[in-house]
C-alpha cells in the first residue's frame, strides 16, 4: 500500500449522493428514486410493480437436488450482490429497499450460523455484538461503493416521547432499532422523510428535531422540497458547493 501525497483534499469533489429516505408505505419513495440515474433496486418486499428500474430480489433462494434441499439465506444474496457491485457495473444508483428488512435478514443468517434462536442465547451481550458487527460492517461496505446509494425505509410512529413540558408527542423515525439508525445516519450525507400534505402533494423533509429523525452532515438549508429528483439534485449540489466554499462539512 502506498500512502497518499501530503496535501489537502478538496471538499465536494464527489458527485455521488448517499442518502436515507423514509416515509409511510405508498408515499412514493421508490417511485421518486426511479428517476435517479441508472438505478438498481435491491428489493426485499416485492414492491416494484410501478417502477421501471432494474431490480435484484433479496430473498432466500431454495434449490432441491434429489432429496437434498439447499437454502441460501437472503443475507448471503445481499452480500453476493455487494461483491458484484464492488467489481464495477453500468449502474449509477443503488437503492436498498427496504433497509429494515436487510437488518432482519442479517439476524436470521447469523442465528443459523451461531446455532441460536435469539441474540441473548449467545451469552451476555455477545450475540448482540456479533450480529450488529456483521450488519454494520456490511452496510459500510455498501455505502463506501462508488455509486449514488439510497437506503429506503418505512417510518415508525409507534413510539411516544415525553417533552420537558410533560407533553407527549409521537416520535417519527425510520422503522429500525434506534441504535442502528444512528449508526447508519452517520454513514450517509442526509436523512429525509417523505411527507404527504393535506392537499395530496408530496414533499421531502430534511427537518431534524427531538420529534423527527432527519438532517445530515451537509447542512442543507431547505426544510422541505417537492418530491422530485431534480429538486434533490439542486439542493444537494448547493449544499456541497456551500461547504466547499467554507472549507468544511457540518457533521450530524
Amino acid at each position: 500500500m502506498k500512502l497518499p501525497e501530503n496535501k489537502r483534499q478538496s471538499i465536494g469533489t464527489t458527485k455521488n449522493m448517499k442518502g436515507w429516505i423514509y416515509g409511510c408505505p405508498f408515499s412514493g419513495k421508490t417511485t421518486f428514486l426511479d428517476k435517479s440515474p441508472d438505478p438498481l433496486n435491491l428489493n426485499t418486499d416485492g414492491n416494484t410493480k410501478y417502477v421501471t428500474m432494474q431490480r435484484v430480489y433479496i430473498k432466500d433462494e431454495v434449490t432441491v437436488t434429489g432429496r437434498i434441499t439447499n437454502r441460501k439465506f437472503a443475507w448471503e444474496v445481499f452480500k453476493e450482490t455487494i461483491d458484484e457491485l464492488e467489481k464495477g457495473s453500468d449502474f449509477k444508483t443503488i437503492i436498498v429497499d427496504l433497509v429494515e428488512d436487510t437488518r432482519e435478514m442479517c439476524r436470521l443468517y447469523m442465528f443459523d450460523k451461531l446455532n441460536i434462536q435469539h441474540e441473548s442465547d449467545s451469552g451476555y451481550g455477545k450475540g448482540w455484538d456479533i450480529v450488529k458487527t456483521e450488519y454494520l460492517s456490511t452496510m459500510r461496505r455498501l455505502l463506501n461503493l462508488d455509486y449514488n446509494i439510497f437506503l429506503v425505509s418505512h417510518e415508525d410512529v409507534s413510539k411516544d416521547l415525553t417533552k420537558r413540558s410533560g407533553e407527549k408527542v409521537t416520535r417519527i423515525m425510520p422503522n429500525i432499532q434506534e441504535g442502528i439508525a444512528n449508526k447508519l445516519a452517520g454513514m450517509v450525507d442526509f436523512v429525509a422523510r417523505v411527507v404527504i400534505n393535506e392537499d395530496g402533494s408530496r414533499v421531502l423533509s430534511f427537518k431534524h428535531n427531538e420529534i423527527t429523525f432527519g438532517g445530515g452532515r451537509l447542512g442543507i438549508k431547505e426544510t422541505t422540497i417537492p418530491l422530485e429528483w431534480d429538486e434533490l439534485v439542486k439542493v444537494y449540489e448547493n449544499a456541497v458547493n456551500n461547504n466547499s466554499k467554507r472549507g468544511r462539512i457540518n457533521h450530524v
